[in-house]
């Protein structure tokens, strides 16, 4: 069954799941948990890893990993798991070897620059390998994708009212206000076509103006150079693609989602100058945000291996085109511990509850 949404927004639902977190961390139990997932990968992804003092509240944070955090996070990863390279994960899956126990995947989507400031030197400290996966049109760019223009126009135009094309009129008066606003705009898109996509962020961004300036760490949106990709790949990173623009693949033309995938492959190939085997589905959640037809796409691009975003642990019986991932943004402690262990995944299952 599907927890109700408006569960989630009861305070005494966030409490209760704080309790449980703190009650299995703390209680040894999650041993017991990982016990039974110890011959299946754990694939973890993270997008940005910035020092303290980002807005953590910001819809445009939501991500976003501190550095002492994310230092915390791989010394826990170290100690208690096997954190593996995606060569390894492709022999394994082929059949020629196997991995260690408990193995984890560490993997990072988009491709922004922080990855490799703030990120990498920490992995290479552990000796941890990892995967990049790159939007690959924003190379060497400071940018904001769709959506996050989209966010960032909500949360900092000086309008008060956002005035959808159906008449729907979404206030904007308060934080409050504005980040339900982009929550709004978020599940909005996955219901619409490609066409009204375009139609309804044009229509967005000639009523809600952007100051230029507005927001903080504008370095947040740094993607990775050719350069950087060069250096990541020769430290022993793997980089993988994302497409070109991080669409809703689903809501896309059988075209333009091809054009997506194969163009992102080719434009990486030429600035690494070696093949680009991996491939991350951009908000990853399959029927939702990509459908067979872009899975079956992937696989005939070339890609080895493609990786989705529904939680989960990968086996060797696990589709190879959209292998589940388990997603890392602002956690407590003990939620992580929980997370990557599989309890969430193995109690859910039990109860027959939705994500």
């Amino acid at each position: 069954m599907k927890i109700p949404k408006q569960l989630y927004e009861w305070p005494i639902y966030a409490g209760a799941k704080t309790l449980f977190f703190e009650a299995l961390f703390y209680s040894g139990s999650l041993k017991l948990f990982r016990f039974f997932h110890r011959d299946a990968l754990l694939v973890v992804t993270y997008h940005d890893v910035l020092p303290a003092g980002f807005p953590e509240n910001n819809p445009l944070f939501g991500m976003t990993v501190a550095t002492d955090e994310f230092e915390w996070q791989l010394d826990y990863i170290v100690s208690r798991y096997n954190p593996v390279s995606f060569a390894q994960v492709l022999d394994w899956l082929n059949g020629n070897g196997r991995l260690p126990a408990r193995p984890v995947l560490i993997t990072f989507d988009d491709g922004h620059a922080n990855n490799v400031h703030y990120a990498f030197p920490h992995l290479k400290e552990r000796g941890v390998p990892f995967t990049c996966f790159v939007v690959a049109s924003a190379l060497g760019e400071q940018k904001l994708l769709w959506f996050e223009e989209g966010y960032s126009r909500i949360l900092y135009s000086n309008k008060k009212v956002w005035q959808l094309q159906n008449g729907e009129s979404i206030p904007l008066g308060t934080p409050e206000q504005r980040s339900a606003a982009c929550s709004k705009f978020f599940m909005m898109f996955h219901k619409l076509s490609e066409a009204e996509q375009e139609s309804e962020i044009s229509h967005l961004r000639a009523q809600l103006p952007l100051e230029k300036g507005a927001g903080s760490f504008p370095s947040r949106f740094d993607f990775l150079s050719e350069e950087e990709l060069i250096t990541l790949r020769a430290s022993g990173g793997e980089i993988g693609a994302h497409t070109m623009t991080h669409p809703i693949l689903a809501s896309q033309s059988s075209k333009n989602a091809g054009d997506e995938i194969r163009l992102s492959k080719s434009v990486l190939e030429k600035a690494l100058g070696t093949t680009v085997q991996a491939f991350a589905y951009p908000f990853g959640m399959p029927q939702l945000d990509f459908s067979t037809r872009d899975s079956e796409t992937v696989k005939q691009a070339g890609f080895s291996l493609a990786f989705a975003a529904n939680a989960g642990f990968v086996t060797r019986n696990s589709d190879r085109f959209a292998l589940p991932r388990i997603g890392i943004g602002r956690m407590s402690r003990a939620q992580f511990a929980t997370t990557i262990s599989g309890a969430l995944h193995s109690i859910k299952g039990l109860a027959g509850l939705g994500n």
